[in-house]
Order: C-alpha cells, then sequence, then structure tokens
C-alpha cells in the first residue's frame, strides 16, 4: 500500500494493548520533559467513557499528574482513574498521590506499572486495595514511556539502548526498484513514530543515510513536537563533506577527527557506548539501523530491548536481514510479546 509520510494512523497504541485512554496519557506524558522524574500522565474518564481531565507531570518540584487530575477536577466514585506509574507512597518535594488519591471518592484506577523505586514499589497499590479502590493494570506503559527508568534506578551508568528493524516476511529489509520504501504498513510507521518520541536520540548507519536519506523526525502529530537527536554511525570514510553539510541537524559518529561541530570521533579504538552517554548527554536511544549497524551493536553490547516489524509480504530482491543478527536474536534475547497490528507483527525481546 502506497501513502505519504503524513499520513500516519495516531493513536495506534490500542494495537499493543493499551485503552484509548492510557492512550491519551501516555501521549500526554510523552510531550513534557521530565528528567530526571520519570514522564507521567494521567486521564480521569466518567462513567459514559468521557475524558474529564488529563494531568501530566512537569519536572522536579511540580505537581505529579494525578495531583493536577485532583486540582482540576470534581471527582466521584463513578470515575476510572488512568495513570501510566503506579501512584507515589512517598512524600518529599511533592504531596504523596496516593495519600492524597485516599481523600477523595475515586474507587476504580487504572496502573501502567508497578514503580521499581524503592520508596514506592507496589506499596501505594497496597494501601490503595485495603481502602477498597479497584485496581488493575496496562502493563508496559511506564516501560514504554521512560525505557532508561529501569536503568536508572538500578544506577547503571550507561544509555538504555533500543533496536529495531523491520522486515518483510521473508525478512528483507529493503526492496530493490521499490518507489515505496517502506516495508511494513501505516501501523507499524505508527508506532515506531510514537517508540522515537520515547528517547533522546534516534542512531541510524552510515548506509542506512545515503540509501533512504531520512529525516529522523517524528510524523504522529499528537508528538510531533518531540525532537530526539539525530544520530549516525559514520565510521571511517572521510568522504563526508557532502553530508555534513546537507545533514547539519545531524550527529556524525566516527573514528577520525574532523572540524566540523556536528561530528564527535567516538568510534576510535574499543567502542564504548558511555562515551556517547557523557559527551551527548543521551540517556535513552533507538537504533534503526540495518544489518551493518546492528551486527556491530550487537557484537559490542546488549540492546535493552529490541522491536522487530515484520510484514506479510515478501520481497524477492533486496537485502535480508543477516543470519547473524537472527542468531543473536535467537539466543541472546527472549520474546517478551507479540502484537498483531493487522497484516504486520510486532515482536518485542528483552537480553536474557
Amino acid at each position: 500500500m502506497l501513502f505519504k509520510e503524513e499520513q500516519f494512523l495516531d493513536k495506534s497504541l490500542t494495537y499493543i494493548n493499551y485503552t484509548i485512554y492510557m492512550q491519551e496519557a501516555i501521549i500526554a506524558a510523552l510531550n513534557t520533559q521530565t528528567f530526571p522524574n520519570p514522564k507521567v500522565g494521567a486521564v480521569l474518564v466518567d462513567k459514559f467513557g468521557n475524558i474529564k481531565s488529563t494531568g501530566v507531570h512537569h519536572g522536579p518540584g511540580t505537581n505529579h499528574a494525578e495531583i493536577e487530575i485532583i486540582n482540576n477536577s470534581v471527582i466521584t466514585e463513578e470515575d476510572t482513574l488512568y495513570v501510566t506509574l503506579e501512584p507515589c507512597f512517598h512524600t518529599d518535594s511533592s504531596p504523596s498521590c496516593c495519600a492524597e488519591l485516599l481523600k477523595t471518592p475515586i474507587k476504580n484506577i487504572v496502573i501502567g506499572d508497578i514503580d521499581i523505586d524503592i520508596r514506592t514499589n507496589g506499596k501505594s497499590i497496597e494501601l490503595l486495595k485495603k481502602n477498597n479502590v479497584n485496581i488493575t493494570f496496562e502493563k508496559n506503559a511506564n516501560l514504554f514511556i521512560n525505557p532508561h527508568y529501569k536503568n536508572q534506578k538500578l544506577s547503571i551508568i550507561k544509555p538504555t539502548i533500543i533496536g529495531k528493524i523491520a522486515t518483510s516476511d521473508n525478512n528483507f529489509i529493503y526492496e530493490n526498484n521499490s518507489i515505496n520504501k517502506y516495508i511494513t504498513n501505516e501501523i507499524s510507521l505508527s508506532v515506531t513514530h510514537y517508540l522515537r518520541a520515547t528517547v533522546d536520540g534516534i542512531a541510524i548507519g552510515k548506509n542506512t543515510l545515503i540509501t533512504d536519506s531520512p529525516k529522523l523526525n517524528i510524523r504522529n502529530s499528537d508528538v510531533s513536537n518531540v525532537t530526539p537527536m539525530k544520530i549516525v554511525f559514520w565510521g571511517s570514510d572521510v568522504n563526508i563533506e557532502k553530508y555534513i553539510d546537507i545533514y547539519h541537524d545531524f550527529i556524525f559518529l566516527t573514528s577520525f577527527n574532523h572540524s566540523a561541530s556536528n561530528i564527535y570521533p567516538l568510534l576510535n579504538g574499543e567502542f564504548n557506548l558511555n562515551n556517547i552517554y557523557s559527551e551527548l548527554k543521551i540517556n535513552s536511544l533507538l537504533v534503526e539501523g540495518g544489518n551493518y549497524l546492528h551486527k556491530f551493536l550487537l557484537n559490542n553490547l546488549k540492546y535493552d530491548s529490541f522491536y522487530w516489524f515484520k510484514s506479510s509480504k515478501k520481497i524477492t530482491n533486496g537485502n535480508q536481514l543477516s543470519d547473524p543478527i537472527l542468531n543473536k536474536l535467537n539466543t541472546e534475547y527472549k520474546v517478551i510479546n507479540k502484537f498483531p497490528l493487522k497484516d504486520n507483527q510486532l515482536t518485542t525481546y528483552t537480553y536474557i
């Protein structure tokens, strides 16, 4: 199917098991900048399914998403609150969201993830249940919005790295002589653009830059103002002048020095992901490379998670996903979920 780049289907997160209300909370959270605090969104829904209020956390020292809901809404016991992360149990720079919610008539709360912060970590859920609040889950909402949160709370000082690949049914990643550069459908593309909105940077390899001329922007209208850093693993090819001029808003990672301000010689010697963390201040990185870049990174580090979008179409003339990548995914990673995206499928992995 052919379609213009601008015609992405928003709200496609339904296909990865989020209700329209949790999606609203996720999208609201994605449009904030809160680091080192997590991005959190909340939506209050009445008994008829109408959204009464939306709240977000705006960063350290500001009200949490649940407090925004409480301050801006008339809550009844027939309402349902959707929140992307377990309400906080502790009180420090802001009041305990759990305690404040217990002062309201709310009786139904849908939570995205249990908060692994030791100050909360299930305590709010336990207390809410003891006070006859019905708790249900739409899992992995916080993990999706804040991919670096787990490493941050475990004090792992490195960027969280997410791999992404799109293939045909027979594992081709590129079709020769095709007027449509997209292998997967509009749902897969939309989910990819939401995924882009969750990270600090998007990385591709040199061949992808030259072949596809990607914009690496976010084209879902409800998160289009989110602007991750654009990064190219360029390598040792010194024939770079034309590209640094055309792609002046990209960061080029090279193995050689150069006077251009957007070139970082971070690939000299043994590759160390911490160099990217320290130099570029990136906490989370989405890698959308082809065979060469994924093989390079799979051999030199581990992906925290991996997204494989697979189309139902078959390709007979082009580049096929290499066996070393398939072997790595099959032996060193485990499948977390498989989501049907109309005639596509998304498989998500995590490192074993």
